[in-house]
């Protein structure tokens, strides 16, 4: 059996060379045309990486002390559902600054491609998690309050 388009990567598939410098060399380099989004990556970066390390202090902070571990549990649970998001803004203000940089950030991409990189993960926890515990913060309020 020989390989679908859709099998093959993406990133050297034929129909993929509008950004492919090799076979149509007279194109724009990406770093160039996309230098607005480069400075905006950079700014992502840095916001994830201060926020991550504001972050690991309250870990620390809920993490050293007995009472702080038996009193706040829903609250540490909360800011390490914020450390994924945070660690997701850095990794992916980095990685999409890395794109533009190689020439692969408009490269049309699977979404095997797109799962291979570590930040879709840290999205789906660091979005979902604060959430869910949020919502078991606030029925346990609304439990102590009613009862």
């Amino acid at each position: 059996m020989g390989q679908s388009p859709s099998s093959a990567t993406c990133r050297d598939h034929p129909t993929n060379a509008y950004w492919n410098n090799a076979s149509n060399p007279n194109l724009p380099v990406q770093s160039v045309v996309n230098a607005d989004l480069l400075t905006a990556f950079f700014t992502y970066a840095v916001v994830g990486a201060i926020a991550s390390l504001f972050n690991i202090v309250c870990i620390l902070v809920f993490l050293t002390k007995k009472e702080h571990r038996q009193k706040y549990l829903f609250y540490t649970v909360l800011v390490f559902g914020n450390l994924f998001n945070t660690l997701f803004m850095l990794i992916s203000g980095s990685l999409r600054r890395q794109m533009i940089i190689t020439n692969r950030f408009q490269q049309v991409r699977s979404s095997f491609e797109c799962l291979l990189q570590p930040g879709p993960h840290l999205q789906v926890v660091g979005g979902q998690l604060p959430a869910l515990i949020l919502l078991i913060i606030n029925v346990e309020r609304f439990i102590a309050v009613f009862r």
